[in-house]
């Protein structure tokens, strides 16, 4: 899942971008979402905490509220240098201020110079950077899916249907795929810490060792953790 971030003050200019995506995503294989903002706000500060999908910033620099689009970007790259994002302006002498701000940006748009050419194509190199990241392909009821392995937060094993369930950062999955089958296609950076659950250690946010409960972003947490795993999670994340 792919989140498109939107945020200007302008609703036809929101609108515009909307059409943009969808114009040029709607029939691709790309699942995706748009969200909109029109200023920073309390929303989008715990969107942007969040580790949520993968997300592409299409931000406006000049914002009515007296926070920029450079100040969210900035907000953005305090703990986040994954998501790529894409700044916007009507004042095209406004570039040299943010590429200057050093907050890795992909591109910047002239909202007047040919935007929407200039955005679909930006857009398209976006996601194309995304897919080079590692992902996971299966089908369930019919409907082909793809998660990006740095959404995933768990995979457990469903006993009764014989299944196993995949928790991402923004939903869960059932998939017709054994226990070993997902070993066999997921990285190094999952753990077996129980016969029925693959934790993604890049995702872990604490871990009661007492209590065998293992906590992710976002307040998720699972009980999953055997006696014989707890030495071998403890040499991944030290730190805990």
């Amino acid at each position: 899942m792919i989140s498109f971030v939107v945020c200007d003050d302008q609703k036809e200019f929101c609108k515009k971008v909307r059409k943009i995506i969808d114009k040029t995503f709607m029939k691709n294989t790309v699942e995706y979402e748009i969200k909109e903002f029109d200023g920073y706000d309390s929303h989008m500060k715990q969107f942007i905490e969040q580790s949520y999908a993968s997300k592409i910033y299409i931000l406006d620099i000049e914002l009515k509220n007296g926070i920029s689009g450079i100040d969210i970007a900035r907000k953005i790259r305090k703990n986040d240098w994954n998501s790529i994002i894409i700044m916007v302006t009507a004042h095209s002498d406004l570039g040299y201020e943010a590429l200057k701000a050093q907050i890795m940006l992909l591109d910047f748009i002239s909202k007047y110079d040919e935007c929407e050419k200039n955005l679909t194509n930006v857009l398209k190199k976006a996601v194309n950077k995304i897919d080079c990241k590692k992902v996971l392909l299966f089908e369930s009821y019919g409907i082909s899916h793809r998660i990006y392995l740095d959404d995933i937060l768990y995979v457990t094993k469903d006993t009764v249907d014989r299944k196993c369930i995949i928790k991402t950062t923004y939903g869960e999955f059932a998939v017709n795929k054994t226990m070993n089958q997902m070993i066999d296609e997921l990285d190094q950076r999952f753990y077996l810490s129980h016969r029925s659950c693959l934790v993604n250690t890049d995702k872990i946010k604490d871990i009661d060792w007492k209590n065998n409960l293992i906590y992710f972003d976002q307040n998720d947490k699972i009980d999953l953790l055997s006696r014989d795993k707890k030495k071998g999670l403890k040499e991944i994340v030290s730190v805990y």
